[in-house]
């Protein structure tokens, strides 16, 4: 995403020097499955159209225009460039009350979840500055996402269950979940890790991954974990969203390890354009 120059050059920093620190709980290895080197890092961008424009208009822009941006992006120039593409076009979810006094991120509704990977961060701060991305990517991105409340997070996504990432399009459901303030970081990751689905229990989905989001020099990720499972159709993925917000209320908000009310969760269309290495 296009973000403002000051934040970007502060995103580059933290690339450089690793993005790492911070009083938060070391992610664990996966249990199922290590990333392929080239995609060690995830990026997650969760954002909404562009003002004035429609819904239909935004999912041709990002699709059949942005899309073939990065695609011939890719093709031309593959070392300064994602190693793997997915859009995640959103089609339902829910979305967070404003906080009185306070700017959320997430206090309005998303359209998109787009993700990106790399084998690294600096890989990731090259792309960013490629020729071919600078020419004829990055103007491209005013024209369908605004802009003002994009999102951007790196990642560590750590594989829980289930096959490979399919190379066709699946429903997928992204639960965002945030750690309270008094909450120790290491109670809120093996709680997390304590979750019926990340112990092998069956949830009807095909695969499902953790992702750990990393600190930039901006300030603390504003989200703790991101809960990513991959379904068949969008009746499973609706059906289990309630089980995942009962589990957050029992497991997570009752002893106080998440505040109540600030999780969310996102329904989408996965759109593999890029599927990068297996």
């Amino acid at each position: 995403m296009n973000l403002s120059i000051d934040r970007r050059q502060l995103l580059l920093a933290s690339m450089a020097l690793g993005a790492s620190g911070g009083a938060r709980a070391q992610p664990a290895a996966s249990p199922a499955v290590a990333p392929h080197p080239d995609l060690a890092l995830k990026l997650i961008i969760v954002g909404r159209r562009r003002p004035g424009t429609t819904l239909a208009e935004h999912r041709h822009h990002i699709r059949r225009v942005h899309g073939e941006l990065v695609v011939q992006n890719i093709a031309a120039d593959p070392g300064n460039a994602p190693r793997r593409y997915v859009q995640n076009p959103v089609f339902d979810g829910t979305f967070l009350a404003a906080s009185p006094g306070a700017a959320d991120p997430f206090s309005l509704n998303r359209d998109f979840v787009t993700q990106i990977w790399f084998p690294d961060l600096p890989s990731a701060a090259r792309a960013r500055q490629s020729a071919f991305y600078l020419q004829k990517v990055k103007h491209d991105e005013d024209n369908f996402v605004d802009q003002a409340s994009v999102v951007f997070m790196p990642v560590r996504e750590r594989v829980i269950a289930g096959a490979a990432a399919p190379e066709n399009q699946r429903v997928k459901l992204f639960g965002f979940l945030r750690r309270s303030a008094g909450a120790a970081p290491n109670d809120f990751r093996r709680a997390w890790d304590s979750a019926p689905w990340a112990a092998g229990a069956s949830t009807g989905a095909l695969r499902y991954a953790q992702n750990d989001t990393l600190p930039t020099p901006m300030g603390p990720p504003p989200v703790d974990g991101i809960d990513e499972f991959w379904f068949d159709d969008e009746a499973g993925a609706r059906a289990f969203l309630r089980r995942w917000q009962a589990w957050v209320a029992e497991a997570l908000v009752r002893p106080g390890l998440a505040p109540e009310g600030r999780d969310f969760a996102l329904l989408a269309h996965e759109d593999v354009i890029h599927a990068g290495p297996r």
